[in-house]
């Protein structure tokens, strides 16, 4: 990339392109101030090297500083229309601020530009809506699948978009073969096992006892800013989150992993899988430093919002501490149908390891009733604390769902959060699209679609006790 910007005025200087790399090796060892440093020095001055447009939007995209981004990825465009690279990545970004026609322009023209990234064949599937398997889209894909030389990544991505590309379609039967082929090979990757996260669990209920968790004596920050969206993924945490976003007195930081971060330095110990210590052996200042930091970190995000969003669904394996370290917090619990909450799991071809068991049938099904013994405990410990917003009732009655969620969290009501879909708070996670939509229910009972494909699954649903 570097070379093609002498097509266009001054050639770069070995001056300027050594300071670029320079920056660019901050950036490579993690040094972001250094490296953002650099590049805007060089950025000032006009310097014409693509990648230096490039690298400095993706730092602005982490930051938050999305039309930033945007107008460096479209110089770094303008400098060379062929970096792919860089308009993929600029269509993620409109894609995740609801830029969505834009955003498939993007896709369109890298696709034409390199047929054979499938990475973008993945992500414009998930935004474009398929009529027919005509699609030429569709024919496009099928005919990549096809070639046996396609390296596995290269196919599962292929393999997830044409299942969602069938299912547009009602080909069921179809949608259902290459969602097992993609996430037959996903999981073979991964090689999960139930075991560890069947030790955690363990760990968590007997670690936070009723009679542990009255035992606690701190003096814990009160400050109810935070809300802590927690469930299974694919249960609705987005959805709430960017309900709640549009509350002119809330700001969604989306998912953020600051709590465990936090956590895992005073609670869990790494000799022990990071499993938690017992509660007697952490003092009462690690509650309440924990509080406080967190707080730092949401302050940092957005200082004047009343109340902050952290829809990390993982949380729900915080529960405890989030209570002894932030009494005041809001606790919301989405839930959803366990079949459709599973099959959704299965549909998603996850950018992050933190999903390993949502690849097979039967594993989605032993994870998801731990999670549901898990939040049946927290039930117990901390009865009347959490509020459970049920997805199939939000959508079904939304002003009266909605209502009762704003007041769980002391938010006076707002009509604007019936219209959140037309909110432009930016969301980058598997739920960006359906998101943008108004309220619907036609994913509810979807399962049954897949009728008798699904028997592992709804058979590990179906049992008592912990999973085997």
């Amino acid at each position: 990339m570097i070379s093609n910007a002498a097509r266009s005025g001054k050639p770069v200087s070995r001056q300027e392109l050594l300071r670029f790399q320079q920056a660019s090796r901050a950036h490579a060892r993690g040094d972001i101030a250094a490296a953002e440093a650099g590049y805007r020095a060089l950025i000032r001055e006009k310097v014409k090297i693509p990648q230096l447009y490039h690298q400095m939007a993706q730092l602005s995209a982490q930051g938050g500083r999305h039309a930033e981004a945007a107008a460096l990825w479209k110089r770094a465009l303008k400098l060379d229309p062929g970096f792919f690279q860089a308009r993929y990545l600029l269509g993620n970004l409109l894609k995740s601020r609801g830029e969505l026609e834009q955003a498939a322009a993007c896709y369109r023209r890298v696709i034409a530009q390199q047929p054979g990234y499938t990475q973008a064949h993945f992500t414009f599937a998930g935004i474009h809506r398929y009529e027919n398997l005509d699609d030429p889209h569709i024919v496009a894909m099928q005919r990549l699948y096809r070639d046996s030389s396609l390296p596995d990544e290269n196919r599962i991505q292929l393999a997830f978009a044409l299942a969602k590309a069938l299912e547009d379609c009602a080909e069921y039967a179809g949608a259902f073969d290459f969602l097992e082929a993609g996430n037959r090979l996903r999981h073979k990757a991964f090689n999960y096992e139930i075991s560890s996260d069947r030790e955690l669990f363990k760990n968590i209920i007997e670690t936070f006892s009723a009679d542990a968790v009255a035992a606690v004596s701190c003096s814990a920050e009160q400050s109810n800013r935070p809300v802590f969206i927690v469930g299974m993924p694919r249960s609705g945490t987005s959805l709430v989150e960017k309900i709640l976003a549009t509350h002119r007195y809330v700001h969604g930081a989306g998912e953020i992993d600051d709590f465990y971060s936090l956590a895992a330095r005073s609670f869990l110990d790494p000799r022990d899988h990071y499993q938690y210590r017992p509660l007697p052996a952490c003092p009462s200042r690690a509650f309440e430093r924990l509080g406080q930091e967190y707080l730092d970190r949401i302050n940092a995000l957005n200082s004047r919002a009343a109340r902050v969003t952290d829809k990390l669904p993982f949380n729900l394996l915080m529960v405890g501490l989030i209570r002894l370290a932030l009494p005041n917090a809001t606790i919301i619990h989405c839930r959803r149908d366990a079949r459709d909450t599973c099959l959704s799991l299965y549909k998603q071809n996850f950018t992050t390891a933190n999903y390993r068991f949502a690849y097979d049938l039967k594993t989605i099904g032993q994870f998801y009733r731990l999670y549901h013994g898990l939040m049946a405990h927290w039930g117990t410990v901390f009865p009347g604390i959490i509020h459970d917003v049920s997805y199939e009732e939000l959508t079904r009655n939304p002003e009266t769902e909605i209502r009762k969620l704003l007041d769980a969290c002391g938010l006076a009501w707002e009509e604007e959060c019936l219209a959140f879909d037309r909110s432009p708070a930016t969301v980058t996670t598997a739920s960006a699209v359906q998101v943008r939509r108004p309220l619907y229910t036609s994913s509810i009972g979807l399962w049954k679609r897949y009728g008798d494909r699904l028997a592992p699954l709804l058979e590990e649903l179906e049992k008592t006790g912990p999973p085997v």
